[in-house]
């Protein structure tokens, strides 16, 4: 092994996940472009598109692995290859056309990560393999709650690796522990996770990281805030509205467009929005409600939604997933976006994409979300009162009716957004473990990389 880091990223490529999926793909490229060796070990589902040319990807196991509660190789290594050779939007027609069934494999992984010591060793065995033929170093972990692979495997080798711990959505997989009667477990597994890596674990926001150290009981000294980062947006003129028109034909060029851009599922709050939108509609405030997204748990959810727009009379031009082309349109030519969650929001990326294009935003006053939007004095949106979908209604009001306001929070979109770059993400993680790219050394290697011996050091100085 080469004093040369190689960074091994384990993600989700699937479900409610996938925010953290592009999370990680994105530090991924860009430590990819400083010249750091990068892999991608795929788990359930994979997006090969979202990494850049040269980094290799592997699947480390396939979603049919966890159809039952315990790990299936049948499944795994035989079964879901054959199934995979479908395009990816016909399996998760399929898959999303059982009910429940996207819930019942994460259930699974929970059970197989958590339920016993034994952290499904043959996934164990293959994880080993990968990281000795990728000679890696870095074994950069989507979850806490997928930890237990790692700890299984560095207890099971000698290899010179070790693996950063990152909080960023572990909260789907409590709630599965504490379907499963395994939450006091899943909490004691995820002490031992945190205490066996030598850095302190990543957490995306302030907020989520006292929210993890309340809910799961960890010492708030063991994580440490890296903020999530996106590739910014660059300035140009705005894209035409035509392309707009190609999606959504109805839609009004001069009347203000409000955007509900991201997943279709219940813990958004699309429902609240809607009810805003009506209010606003009895009032006489003219607007134009695009939603759009995809599903991670089938249509129910989005089927629900065109329910009660039909009910409260609501005309919303309502599709699902878009064109990155007609995605960026849309944050350049909305008023505002509005996320209105009714979940307590680690962080968010669709916030941060949308004021890197000079839109302003609306999110809940709940959350690591928050921390996007506001930086002291300075905001680049409103907040709301969380489930309020009456105060909804009045800060959707005052950015359609009041222009300087409108002009001022434009201002301060893109200074806001460029807080959460994707350089600066790839500088606070590489800080975080000791790296300093900068010093690169005539051998091509870097400076300031712990090798196993500096990371044995760490792990004693942290127990």
């Amino acid at each position: 092994m080469t004093d040369q880091p190689t960074f091994a990223f384990v993600t989700i490529g699937s479900g409610s996940y996938v925010g953290s999926t592009v999370r990680d793909l994105i530090l991924a490229n860009a430590l990819h472009r400083r010249g750091f060796k990068v892999v991608v070990y795929w788990m359930m589902e994979c997006k090969p598109e979202l990494a850049a040319d040269g980094i290799k990807q592997r699947m480390l196991c396939y979603a049919p692995r966890y159809h039952f509660r315990r790990p299936s190789e049948i499944l795994d290594r035989v079964i879901a290859p054959l199934l995979f050779l479908f395009p990816l939007h016909a399996r998760v027609r399929v898959s999303q056309g059982i009910p429940g069934y996207a819930d019942r494999l994460l259930e699974n992984l929970t059970r197989c990560l958590h339920e016993t010591p034994e952290t499904d060793p043959v996934l164990v065995k293959r994880l080993l393999k990968f990281i000795a033929l990728d000679d890696v170093s870095h074994l950069m972990m989507s979850f806490a709650s997928i930890c237990p692979l790692a700890l299984a495997a560095k207890k099971n080798s000698t290899l010179p690796f070790d693996y950063v711990v990152t909080f960023q959505g572990d909260e789907h997989f409590a709630s599965y522990a504490r379907k499963a009667g395994l939450l006091a477990v899943y909490r004691q597994r995820l002490k031992e996770v945190v205490q066996g890596s030598p850095w302190p674990a990543v957490v995306v926001s302030r907020d989520y990281l006292n929210r993890i150290s309340e809910d799961m009981d960890l010492a708030p000294e063991r994580m440490s805030v890296v903020y999530n980062g996106i590739k910014l947006a660059e300035r140009s003129e705005k894209p035409p509205f035509s392309i707009l028109q190609s999606e959504f034909p109805a839609l009004k060029e001069h009347t203000p467009i409000v955007s509900y851009i991201g997943r279709q599922d219940t813990e958004k709050g699309i429902d609240l929005l809607l009810y805003a939108a009506r209010l606003l509609q009895a009032r006489g405030v003219a607007l134009q409600l695009v939603v759009c997204g995809a599903t991670a748990k089938g249509k129910c959810y989005r089927d629900a939604i065109s329910g009660i727009a039909d009910h409260l009379r609501l005309d919303i031009h309502h599709v699902g997933s878009i064109s990155p082309e007609v995605r960026d349109a849309l944050y350049a030519h909305s008023r505002c976006i509005v996320y209105p969650s009714i979940c307590r929001e680690p962080f968010g990326l669709v916030a941060v994409e949308a004021m890197s294009h000079g839109t302003p935003v609306i999110v809940p006053d709940y959350g690591g979300i928050t921390e996007v939007v506001q930086d002291g004095e300075i905001a680049g949106g409103l907040t709301f009162r969380t489930w309020d979908s009456g105060d909804l209604a009045r800060q959707l009001e005052r950015l359609l009716a009041d222009r300087s306001l409108h002009r001022e929070l434009t201002e301060h979109t893109r200074m806001m957004a460029a807080r959460f770059s994707d350089e600066q993400m790839a500088d606070a993680i590489l800080e975080h473990l000791g790296i300093d790219a900068r010093e690169r050394r005539r051998d091509g290697t870097y400076g300031r990389v712990p090798g196993r011996r500096a990371i044995e050091e760490a792990h004693r100085a942290c127990v």
